[in-house]
């Protein structure tokens, strides 16, 4: 299994924070995400559905991101409904002139010979991935990210 994270400070209260986050189809904020479009279920809810198409490690991948999780303005997960183990989660909180927003990745390839191969070679590629994430927040809010 692969873990990542990031966290950024952000200028802003973390309800605002949450607001662009949990805007999952206007979600320009995630730098792999290629395109996210809500096809079930609630919109910002536990159960709701996003198709989801994603560029990593030079390829296009696609599935259905299914919300486990939604604490205005506190938290956010959500799972990958198919095909490998993934698991990304936003958690946000109050600190001394805004917010400090964490975004994690947890990921698992499968149970093949060549799977673990494959996790470790994506390692590098998925930290940057999230540290982009905080990034672009960062860019959108004008402060700097913090590389966990």
């Amino acid at each position: 299994m692969v873990e990542t994270h990031s966290d950024v400070t952000l200028p802003v209260p973390p309800a605002e924070a949450f607001e662009v986050i949990s805007d999952l189809e206007h979600a320009d904020w995630l730098p792999a995400v290629r395109q996210l479009k809500h096809i079930g279920g609630p919109k910002l809810a536990p159960g709701a559905r996003y198709e989801v198409e994603v560029g990593f490690l030079g390829k296009r991948l696609k599935g259905v991101l299914v919300c486990e999780v939604v604490d205005p303005p506190r938290a956010l997960e959500m799972k990958l409904e198919e095909g490998f183990d993934l698991t990304i989660t936003v958690n946000v909180r109050a600190v001394r002139g805004g917010c400090l927003v964490e975004v994690g990745a947890r990921y698992s390839i499968g149970g093949g010979p060549l799977s673990r191969a494959v996790e470790m070679s994506s390692v590098g590629p998925a930290r940057r991935e999230t540290a982009r994430a905080c990034e672009q927040l960062a860019a959108r809010f004008g402060r700097r990210a913090e590389v966990g």
